[in-house]
C-alpha cells in the first residue's frame, strides 16, 4: 500500500457482521477516492473478520488488521499509528456516511489549513431519522459533537501532540477530543450533515451508560483529562458541568434514587475540591450553540441543585 493518501479512515471492528458491509459500503461509493481505509478487527467472535478479509482482497485501499480484543481506544490508537494519509477520520462499524462526506471535509480542512474540521450528523435506526446535529459557527459548537467522527484531523496535529483515546470504561471520546480543543484554536465547524450514527441498542455505547458501575468512575476520567490539559479554563469547566449533568441524567434514568443521590455527591465534591466548578449559565454567550433543549437541560438541573431539590427530582425520575 502506498504511503500517499490524503485521508486515513479508521474503523474499529467488533462483532458487526450484520452492519459492516453496510459502512464499508458506504465508503467505497465516496465520491472522493483518495483514501485507504484501515479496518481493525478487535477480535471478533462471530463472521466479521471473514467479511474485512472478502474486501481487502477485493479493494487495494483497504488494510485489515486482526488483532485480540483490547477495546475501542486501543483499536483507534493502534489505527493512528498505522495511519499514512495526510489527514484522519473515524467511522464506527454500526454507521455509515453520504456520498460526499469525504469531499466535503477534506476541501473544508484543505481550504482553511485547520488542524480540525467538526460536522454534523444524524442518529438514525432501521427505518427513520430520530434526530440530527448540525452545529453553529459559534466558538463553543465544536463541543457539541464531542465524539471522533463526523470530523477530520490533520494527522501531524495528533501525532505531534501525542493525543490519543483513554483506554478507560468511560469517555475516551472526551478524553480525545478535550485536548485536540484545548491544544488548537484551528478548528471550522461546518453545518453540514453526512454522518449516520446507528441506533444500536445493544452497542457497547449505549449498554455502558446504563446506571452506574463502580469501574465507570466519572471522577477518575475528569483526574486522567485534568493530567493532559489545564480544565480551569472557563470553557473546560463548563464542559465538564454539562458533561457530568447528562451522565447523571442518562446513565441515572435506570439507576435508583439513592444512587443517583451518591453519583451526584461524589461528582459534586470532586469538582468542589478541585475548583472545577462552573458558573457559567447554559445561555451565556461564550457557549452559544447548544439545542434549547440542553441548554434548559442544564439550567433546571442547576436550579434544582440550588433549591435542595434534587432528592425529590430523583425519586420522581430514576427508574431503578
Amino acid at each position: 500500500m502506498m504511503n500517499n493518501f490524503e485521508i486515513s479512515i479508521i474503523v474499529p471492528v467488533y462483532n458487526s457482521e450484520k452492519k459492516i458491509r453496510k459502512c464499508i459500503e458506504s465508503i467505497l461509493s465516496q465520491s472522493f477516492t483518495d483514501y485507504e481505509l484501515i479496518l481493525l478487527n478487535d477480535g471478533s467472535t462471530d463472521y466479521t473478520l471473514s467479511i474485512l478479509e472478502e474486501y481487502e482482497k477485493e479493494y487495494n485501499s483497504i488494510k485489515v488488521i486482526d488483532k485480540l480484543n483490547e477495546g475501542i481506544a486501543k483499536t483507534r490508537n493502534l489505527g493512528i499509528s498505522i495511519a499514512t494519509g495526510k489527514y484522519i477520520v473515524f467511522l464506527d462499524n454500526d454507521d455509515f456516511i453520504d456520498s460526499d462526506y469525504l469531499q466535503i471535509l477534506y476541501d473544508e480542512i484543505k481550504n482553511t489549513g485547520n488542524d480540525i474540521v467538526v460536522a454534523g450528523y444524524r442518529r438514525v435506526s432501521d427505518t427513520k431519522e430520530l434526530f440530527k446535529v448540525s452545529p453553529s459557527k459559534t466558538s463553543w459548537a465544536k463541543y457539541t459533537v464531542i465524539s471522533p467522527w463526523a470530523k477530520i484531523y490533520r494527522r501531524k496535529f495528533i501525532i505531534d501532540n501525542n493525543i490519543e483515546f483513554l483506554d478507560y470504561v468511560i469517555g475516551e471520546d472526551v478524553y480525545f477530543n478535550l485536548q485536540a480543543y484545548t491544544l488548537t484554536k484551528k478548528v471550522s465547524t461546518i453545518s453540514y450533515i453526512g454522518y449516520n450514527w446507528y441506533d444500536n441498542d445493544q452497542s457497547v455505547t449505549n449498554t455502558k451508560h446504563r446506571g452506574f458501575k463502580k469501574e465507570a468512575d466519572i471522577t477518575q476520567l475528569f483526574t486522567y483529562i485534568g493530567e493532559k490539559i489545564d480544565l480551569s479554563s472557563t470553557i473546560n469547566r463548563y464542559y465538564l458541568k454539562r458533561f457530568y449533568i447528562y451522565y447523571l441524567l442518562f446513565s441515572g434514568r435506570t439507576a435508583s434514587p439513592e444512587a443517583f443521590m451518591q453519583e451526584f455527591k461524589k461528582i459534586n465534591n470532586y469538582l468542589l475540591e478541585n475548583n472545577l466548578v462552573s458558573q457559567l449559565n447554559p445561555f451565556n454567550k461564550q457557549v452559544s450553540g447548544d439545542t434549547f433543549k440542553v441548554q434548559f437541560s442544564i439550567l433546571f438541573f442547576e436550579m434544582l441543585k440550588n433549591l435542595g431539590l434534587l432528592p425529590i427530582f430523583a425519586k420522581i425520575y430514576c427508574k431503578g
